[in-house]
């Protein structure tokens, strides 16, 4: 077999073995599930100094709704914006990349308002995980849309 067919063939092994492991059987998978769902809880609350707990300070968001990509300081300013009623996040899957670095990605069912503009529909939502200083923090967030109405997200969505 030539090299780089050993290469594509013990990638393939390699990827295919991690989706057989249970989350919580891999460094930091566990810590990184909790630390989601208490986020995502804070999110709703509306809880800035919860929220800065668990990102990085150089955490950098994006979806379809808000414009552009933010930093965590934009988004804590614009929280206030964000009426959330319902963040249903599906069954999530877990990546390690590296030593310390987690890459998460799952379905999301989102009902409520961004600057008064409905954010409704179905999406997908990756993010990436970092552990600095013993403690997971969020440090990249990106949400697509999947499924939605037409013009439900403004201009930005149609």
């Amino acid at each position: 077999m030539k090299p780089k067919g050993v290469l594509v063939l013990a990638a393939v092994l390699w990827i295919g073995g991690i989706g057989k492991v249970a989350a919580e059987d891999l460094p930091g998978h566990k810590e990184v599930e909790k630390g989601i769902q208490v986020l995502n809880e804070l999110f709703v609350k509306g809880d800035k100094n919860g929220i800065m707990g668990l990102m990085t300070v150089d955490h950098i968001a994006i979806t379809p709704y808000y414009g552009g990509p933010l930093t965590v300081l934009e988004q804590l300013k614009n929280l206030s914006d964000h009426r959330l009623e319902e963040y249903g996040m599906g069954k999530a899957k877990l990546t390690s990349m590296a030593k310390g670095v987690v890459l998460v990605h799952y379905p999301l069912t989102l009902k409520g308002t961004y600057k008064e503009k409905t954010v409704s529909g179905k999406y997908h939502v990756g993010a990436v995980w970092v552990q600095r200083d013993g403690k997971w923090l969020e440090a990249f967030y990106q949400e697509s849309l999947v499924e939605g109405k037409k013009g439900t997200l403004g201009k930005g969505g149609e």
